[in-house]
């Protein structure tokens, strides 16, 4: 909210089981203090009509883009986190805006929202997920701030 917008993890991104234990209890502590919320914009049957509609979009993914042009067309901005190559093609074909979670996790860092502490641990999740980013990329998020 402190970079002017709130941060918002669609429903079947919080479900899914790629996210490890750490990145999911890091997520939990996220929502507790309010820094993130979890929309439940879309049903399941969108996001499966448009993971059967798409070129190879994860569910994930989907319900991402969806939640997205719903809250355009209400009229709020709106900025999807997108890291697959294909997703983020798929939302400039729609013009919709987008980053990736380390783009996030700068601007978070740039705006002193998020502390060296918590961006090493970030980073050390990240390890340790199925994420996958570049490691001098990973760690100038360890270290950087």
């Amino acid at each position: 909210m402190d970079l002017g917008y709130d941060l918002a993890v669609p429903s079947h991104v919080d479900r899914e089981e790629l996210i490890g234990a750490d990145v999911r209890a890091m997520i939990r502590g996220l929502l507790d203090g309010g820094i993130v919320r979890i929309v439940h914009a879309n049903s399941r049957k969108e996001v499966l009509d448009l993971v059967s509609k798409s070129r190879g979009l994860e569910p994930g993914e989907c319900d991402a883009i969806l939640a997205c042009i719903k809250m355009l067309r209400r009229g709020e901005g709106a900025r999807c986190v997108l890291d697959d190559r294909k997703a983020r093609a798929a939302a400039r074909r729609i013009c919709i805006r987008h980053v990736g979670l380390a783009g996030l996790l700068g601007e978070l860092a740039s705006a002193g929202l998020v502390t060296a502490q918590d961006m090493g641990g970030i980073a050390a999740a990240l390890r340790k997920s199925s994420f996958h980013i570049g490691d001098d990329l990973l760690g100038g998020l360890g270290g950087a701030i």
